[in-house]
C-alpha cells in the first residue's frame, strides 16, 4: 500500500514547490531606455563591441557607456558570490565584475 503512495506524494510534493511564473526583482536589472518587455521590436544585446572594457575598473559611470555601445536595454552586474537568476533576456548586458572591481566578462542574456 505505501508503495503506491509514494508516487503520488512524491508528485504532489513537487507539485507544491513548481513556481507558477517568472519572479521579476528590481534589485535584479537596471532599465534604460524604456522597458525591453514591452517593446514590441526591442533590439537584441551585441556584448562584442564592449570587449575592450574586460579587464578595466568597473564604475557606475560605465554603465550607460557600456549599454548604449551593446545595444543593450538592460545591464545587469554580477559580482563574487552574489546570486543571479538563469532567465534569458536577449536584451540585457551582464557585466562580471571581479572581488578587485575589475571587470572579468561582458556577456549578452
Amino acid at each position: 500500500m505505501m508503495r503506491k503512495l509514494f508516487p503520488v506524494i512524491l508528485v504532489a510534493g513537487l507539485t507544491a514547490c513548481a513556481s507558477s511564473g517568472t519572479q521579476h526583482t528590481s534589485s535584479d536589472t537596471s532599465t534604460y531606455g524604456g522597458s525591453g518587455a514591452s517593446s514590441g521590436t526591442a533590439a537584441t544585446c551585441d556584448a562584442q563591441p564592449v570587449q575592450d572594457q574586460v579587464g578595466q575598473k568597473y564604475s557606475e559611470s560605465l554603465n550607460r557607456t557600456l549599454s548604449s555601445s551593446a545595444n543593450a536595454t538592460q545591464l545587469r552586474v554580477l559580482k563574487p558570490g552574489e546570486v543571479m537568476t538563469m532567465e534569458y533576456n536577449p536584451t540585457r548586458l551582464n557585466v562580471i565584475v571581479e572581488s578587485d572591481g575589475s571587470i572579468s566578462a561582458l556577456r549578452c542574456g
